[in-house]
Formats: C-alpha cells, structure tokens, sequence
C-alpha cells in the first residue's frame, strides 16, 4: 500500500506558478516562481522517469500544494522489477503537488534546490 511522507525541502509549491520542466542529456529540472514571486529551482539527482499530469492522484493524508516522498510507491517498484534500477541503489519516488495545476512525479535519487 502506497503512504506519504511529508518532505521538509525548504520552498513551497502552494499557489506557485506553472512550472517549467526541462529534460537535457537525462538531467531533469523544475523551476518555478513561489506565492511570493520567489524563483524556485530544482534539480533531480538522476532521474530515471518523471511525468506531469494536471489530474490529482492524491493518496490518503496527501494535499493538493505539498511535497511527498511516495513510499512503498507501485511506480518505483515497475522500474526495478523492469531492472532498469536495482532497489537497493537509493532511488525515491517525490511528488510535488502546485495546487489546481498538477502534478509533478519524478523517480530519482534526490532533490536539489539551487538558488
């Protein structure tokens, strides 16, 4: 059963704006400007699949402007059955919700901020 773990990582997606996702030589970025006309910028740690969708999905305990770390993640376990990574190598199923606009999930190692 897929659960939520709540992520602390310092920016907040809640009434942000449309985020611009860049996929270049297999490195993955996010950027977006916060409620506060912030600038935003993420980097995935080696991404293996990521998707955008403007329908929530969302799980027990799981808000519409939050970032989620999706455990035992149905998703994160199609990749390693598919043994295009191997479970023990650290990967991690993140989910950051911007409110009415979507979804953005992403399979990768870890999340930067850069600023």
């Amino acid at each position: 059963m897929e659960t939520v773990k709540l992520l602390n990582v310092g920016f907040s997606t809640a009434d942000a704006e449309y985020p611009k996702i860049h996929q270049e030589d297999g490195d993955l970025r996010a950027e977006f400007k916060d409620w506060q006309e912030e600038e935003v910028k993420l980097y995935f740690t080696d991404p293996v699949a990521f998707k955008w969708q403007m329908v929530f999905d969302l799980l027990e305990g799981e808000q519409d402007d939050c970032c989620y770390e999706i455990c035992s993640s149905f998703w994160l376990k199609q990749h390693v059955g598919s043994e295009i990574i191997n479970s023990n190598e650290g990967y991690k199923h993140y989910r950051l919700n911007f409110n009415e606009l979507g979804q953005l999930d992403v399979i990768a190692l870890n999340i930067v901020v850069r600023t």
